[in-house]
């Protein structure tokens, strides 16, 4: 692995924090997942002016340092952090079944980075010289390729604004239906956006909430797409454009990644323990917050004129226990847990019922439609509940299109959040 250097950002980029790591541990702790032995070559290793010379340079340099009993090598650039480790196995897999060949791992046929080379052309890597690099190398070793659909083959950070979406991470808390339109409205403005939920989420409105790819490995929401994540495949996942979303029980994605801004959007009615230390901006959604003594804004969650405000000094109305009115219903459109246990559905959410219907059981409790209207929400069967929790919603405006498309509840509140990211982001980047 060459590290290389490049001060085209201002200083040397490897340098960079990048997710609590920099750009080269970052980069270092992928490989070091899937392969068994990593080099990791800097200009201190083989002298600044190699380094300086080029890419050339660069690599003849570090072709001296590969110990002696490597049959072959994975090239990989220091400043491209966002590989995918299935990427990666399936480099491996392909350099078990002929390590004979040179192979390439490509974005939808445009070759990218690592390259493996077989032992045999080692002697080709040490008669390079100033910026002759693997580009102008490898047409005459005729390279198999290894399609992917991963787009950090490709990507690296080579200026600014390669780094500064990711310098400016969020991370969720809560990927709900109302932290989901958070989401989403940040993804939509450019945000690098990560979500936290619980293994196993209570999300009602299940269709429009990334907690739904805890269950189900992935989840689309209007064209954006959340997968369940660990920690290191947070950073592939964000340059290919999805949210991941991290069961997170023990609070430690935080702590981890050390984002530029959180927003608590777990809707608990209280604060869970998050605090103004925990990133440049933090932000509590609904009751249970004071800005700026917990976290510097909270936004107001009561439907009404003042949903979706900034409040920077303050805390959001309290909690009044009735659910908003839609569609002239309050608390009979909410479906509440008639007993103890795990559910059993009769519909599937967007499905019509009568007023009086059963639509599910739990235990010997039929569970019952107060209203007539459209299915919008209904908790995931494998979730233990209690007498009284929230189970299920149903819309009495019965269009069936709401069930699959995000509240304008969300909407509103998801603006107030992305206010307060551009009006303290300017400072906090500073």
């Amino acid at each position: 692995m060459a590290g290389g250097s490049s001060r085209r950002m201002g200083k040397d980029k490897l340098s960079l924090p990048l997710f609590s790591k920099t750009i080269l541990e970052q980069t270092v702790a992928i490989y070091r997942r899937v392969f068994a032995e990593v080099e990791v070559i800097t200009k201190d290793r083989i002298g600044e002016s190699f380094a300086l010379e080029g890419m050339g340079g660069t690599l003849r340099e570090a072709a001296r340092l590969l110990p002696d009993h490597w049959q072959g090598v994975v090239i990989a650039l220091g400043d491209m952090p966002f590989v995918g480790i299935s990427s990666l196995q399936a480099l491996l897999r392909a350099i078990a079944s002929n390590p004979e060949e040179v192979w390439c791992l490509s974005y939808r046929g445009q070759r990218g980075h690592p390259v493996y080379l077989p032992g045999k052309y080692f002697s080709c890597l040490k008669r390079l010289t100033g910026d002759t690099g693997l580009r102008d190398l490898l047409p005459e070793l005729s390279p198999k390729y290894i399609d992917t659909e991963d787009y950090g083959v490709l990507f690296d950070i080579d200026k600014s604004d390669d780094y500064l979406p990711f310098q400016r991470l969020v991370v969720v808390k809560g990927a709900g239906d109302i932290a989901t339109g958070i989401i989403w409205r940040l993804h939509q403005a450019g945000f690098k956006v990560v979500a936290t939920e619980l293994s196993k989420p209570t999300a009602i409105r299940r269709m429009v909430a990334f907690a739904q790819a805890i269950y189900t490995g992935e989840h689309t929401v209007e064209g954006i797409t959340a997968r369940r994540s660990n920690l290191f495949e947070v950073p592939n996942l964000l340059v290919n454009d999805f949210i991941p979303v991290i069961p997170d029980e023990e609070g430690i994605v935080v702590k981890e990644l050390k984002p530029w801004a959180v927003v608590d959007a777990r809707l608990a009615k209280k604060n869970l323990g998050t605090k103004k230390e925990e990133a440049k901006i933090v932000i509590g959604v609904g009751p249970g917050f004071t800005a700026p003594e917990e976290v510097h804004a909270v936004i107001e969650t009561k439907r009404g004129h003042y949903l979706g405000r900034a409040i920077y000094q303050g805390s959001a109305l309290p909690n009044t226990g009735i659910p908003g009115e839609i569609g002239g219903h309050t608390s009979k459109r909410v479906i509440y847990s008639p007993g103890r246990g795990r559910v059993y559905w009769y519909y599937d959410i967007g499905q019509m019922v009568e007023a009086g219907e059963e639509i599910g059981i739990i235990g010997e409790h039929k569970i019952v439609a107060e209203i007539s209207g459209v299915i919008r929400g209904l908790i995931h069967p494998e979730v233990w509940v209690e007498e009284g929790m929230k189970i299920g919603d149903i819309d009495p405006r019965g269009i069936k299109e709401y069930a699959f498309t995000i509240s304008e509840k969300a909407l509103a509140i998801a603006g107030g959040v992305l206010e307060v990211l551009l009006k303290l982001g300017n400072t906090s980047l500073k």
